[in-house]
């Protein structure tokens, strides 16, 4: 085995399996795919590009322009969309572990086009666990989900009982397509898991595409040296999570669910260690940047007041109990890291 990344910390062992990563070119997938090269598996990558989502080859630069022959013949890409049956079974053929993390995640754009979404996070969902049942069905599957599917919370923090009610087209394509899942564990007796995530933020996260999220938004800002527009007043509370932390619970998941230690169709919480204010989020990101990045505050939008979520903070007593798992990074010092990384990596930047 062999570090290939910025500085990750691997502390599970894939040595010789098979894992697949959807979205492998994205921002999640290509950290996953990273960490899993370098504790020791062969991957196998499918992403289909989809300009507005974000994925980029150059995610996994540091596996394919390797100097260790090893390491770049261990890992494989396909630029396909997971809803193409031929080419999703072809990459599933033989496979240990799945980490299904392809997904269409704006919520603006989820309401400005909501049948492309619920393409993207529901029928092919749907084509991809069927590829999976009739090709690799004893592989373990973990499945990225989020906290949207909840909605505006009716308490705090918020645990897997609080009811789903989303406040938008992409909350409830990603509330069936984790339901797809549970249900194949629970009928079809695939090994499928769950994690409903925080906001997640860290290296390789596309900074020129609009709709993925304030974070990206306010890092691409802060280094800059451009104005963080915060929209209200800046109190609303929300729960960050690195994108290392969100890597290190999906190998936990994984193993886990290959040792039975957790029930097929399982769904669990994935949050950060405190909630932050979205003020103090973007007055520290703006400290952090050092080119002179103010925050300045705005009025919400029409389109985004319909559908925000107000105040969040993530219940993650559940995943800590069974997996042992629990988030390492403090916001200041996961940003710290993550402005360090794209300082290293200018290209993310826009030239624009």
């Amino acid at each position: 085995m062999g570090a290939v990344s910025d500085g990750f910390a691997v502390d599970q062992n894939f040595d010789g399996v098979t894992c697949v990563v959807t979205g492998g070119l994205g921002f999640i997938g290509s950290n996953t795919a990273i960490a899993l090269v370098a504790a020791g598996a062969r991957v196998r990558v499918i992403d289909a590009l989809i300009p507005q989502h974000g994925g980029d080859r150059r995610n996994l630069d540091c596996i394919v322009t390797s100097a260790s022959d090893d390491v770049r013949e261990r890992v494989s890409i396909t630029i396909a969309s997971i809803a193409d049956d031929e080419a999703t079974r072809s990459v599933l053929a033989g496979a240990d572990f799945v980490f299904n993390i392809a997904g269409q995640v704006s919520h603006l754009e989820s309401m400005k086009d909501p049948l492309h979404d619920s393409e993207i996070n529901v029928r092919s969902q749907l084509v991809f666990l069927e590829a999976m049942r009739n090709t690799c069905p004893s592989a373990v599957v973990v499945h990225t989900s989020t906290r949207q599917v909840y909605g505006r919370p009716r308490y705090m923090p918020v645990d897997e009982a609080h009811p789903t009610e989303p406040r938008d087209i992409n909350g409830i394509d990603k509330l069936a397509g984790e339901q797809y899942h549970r249900l194949y564990g629970l009928v079809h007796g695939m090994r499928t898991v769950a994690l409903r995530l925080t906001n997640v933020y860290g290296p390789r996260q596309n900074l020129a595409q609009q709709g993925l999220g304030f974070l990206p938004v306010f890092v691409r800002r802060a280094l800059r040296g451009e104005a963080l527009e915060v929209f209200g007043d800046g109190l609303q509370r929300r729960d960050c999570l690195h994108v290392d932390d969100v890597v290190g619970v999906l190998l936990l998941a994984a193993r886990a669910m290959e040792r039975g230690n957790v029930e097929p169709g399982s769904v669990f919480n994935v949050g950060g260690q405190e909630a932050i204010s979205l003020r103090s989020i973007a007055e520290t990101m703006a400290e952090l940047g050092g080119a002179g990045s103010t925050v300045e505050f705005t009025p919400w939008p029409p389109e985004l007041a319909a559908i925000d979520i107000g105040d969040f903070s993530t219940d993650a007593t559940a995943v800590t109990n069974a997996l042992g798992w629990t988030p390492r990074l403090p916001f200041r010092d996961g940003m710290q890291m993550t402005l360090d990384f794209y300082r290293r990596h200018p290209w993310y930047l826009p030239s624009t």
